[in-house]
């Protein structure tokens, strides 16, 4: 990665474990591509709900070469470790998509045949 992973956390304590977790998880995501320039993970607890805890939400923006890639804006969750890992999954599918379009590997539908598909025939 061109620059330094960004870890922010909102309306929580920074928590050492947790950032340890994202530093492995980002560079699980440079195995699909290797040429990522940036990262930045947002940890945010929302102290919306009284009754039953925080919802925490974890945001990960990631620029690779032609653009900039977003996941976990709808991951959120009561359990980090769940949101965490749904943004990640998130990311990760988003990466794959990215690196199959660089390597030219997305599917063309051939334009198909009237008569194939089940229309009647103009004479």
């Amino acid at each position: 990665m061109k620059l330094p992973l960004q870890v922010t956390f909102r309306d929580m304590a920074p928590l050492p474990s947790l950032e340890s977790d994202i530093r492995l998880r980002v560079a699980k995501l440079e195995r699909f591509v290797p040429e990522l320039i940036s990262c930045h993970v947002v940890v945010d607890a929302s102290a919306k709900r009284h009754r039953q805890g925080h919802i925490y939400a974890v945001n990960v923006d990631v620029r690779v070469p032609g653009e900039e890639l977003f996941a976990g804006e709808r991951q959120a969750h009561e359990e980090i470790a769940v949101a965490m890992r749904e943004a990640f999954d998130a990311m990760t599918r988003r990466l794959e998509d990215y690196a199959r379009r660089r390597r030219r590997q997305v599917k063309h539908h051939a334009p198909q045949d009237p008569q194939e598909r089940g229309a009647p025939a103009t004479t």
